[in-house]
């Protein structure tokens, strides 16, 4: 079985656990873009990805899929793992780095990279906007001081770039990360990833996906727990800066 995974997202732990159940037919995890993984399922080059939903207002995406989709959808199966929090990158001596957390409203007034991967479709009100190839040039434009970029957590550690800082967003929306796949087009172990990434025992039943409610998502921190993903998604849904909001001196 192939799995495909976006940039950010990883599946250390689920591989361990496939080997465990399955020691003679592996899971062959690959590598891919965003912009390219649901057409890859479609294709049939992969058999199941662990993407990103675009956003609710994405016009034209090729999957069929967007960030209010339900548990299946015109013939996917979808598996929600957790919402990404959202950060903004800096340069080192930028005035918001005297916060731990940034306000929305905080970013008024500044310019704003806009990748041309871009997977938030979301950009702060109140700010100038700067439309750059994608988020490697969006980074390294940062330390030269020409805008600042907002991203998931997991993209901002990915490409991070010294004499740059990292702040949380709070208040903005999220990246909602799932597992995905063709439903009239299974894989006959499809359901046993969904249950190893829900968390379920090998001696536990395996029903369909849409057979369960979503997992809750009180907090981004809980739903990256709960989701099985390895460390790396758990780090990235935690916040890079301290725990409390300082008081502003302004």
């Amino acid at each position: 079985m192939r799995l495909l995974l976006v940039p950010g997202t990883g599946a250390d732990r689920w591989d361990r656990v496939w080997r465990e159940r399955l020691p003679d037919d592996p899971l062959e995890v690959v590598r891919g873009s965003a912009a390219d993984a649901a057409d890859a399922v479609l294709r049939g080059d992969v058999d199941a990805a662990v993407l990103r939903l675009p956003p609710a207002d994405a016009v034209g995406h090729p999957s069929g899929l967007s960030a209010t989709v339900p548990m299946t959808s015109d013939g996917w199966g979808v598996v929600p793992l957790w919402t990404e929090q959202t950060v903004v990158v800096v340069p080192k001596d930028h005035v918001l780095t005297v916060v731990d957390e940034v306000d929305v409203p905080d970013l008024a007034g500044e310019t704003v990279l806009v990748p041309g991967d871009d997977v938030l479709g979301w950009v702060p009100p109140g700010t100038d906007v700067l439309e750059v190839p994608d988020v490697p040039t969006a980074a390294d434009l940062v330390v030269s001081g020409s805008g600042v970029l907002v991203v998931p957590h997991a993209l901002a550690r990915l490409h991070d770039r010294r004499g740059t800082a990292v702040r949380p967003v709070p208040d903005a929306p999220g990246s909602p990360v799932v597992l995905v796949w063709r439903s009239e087009q299974e894989h006959p172990h499809v359901q046993e990833l969904v249950g190893i990434v829900r968390g379920r025992t090998a001696g536990s039943s395996r029903g369909r996906a849409g057979d369960e409610p979503a997992p809750r998502r009180a907090t981004e921190d809980r739903s990256a727990r709960r989701s099985g993903d390895d460390r790396g998604a758990r780090r990235s849904a935690r916040p890079a800066a301290g725990r409390g909001r300082p008081r502003r001196g302004r």
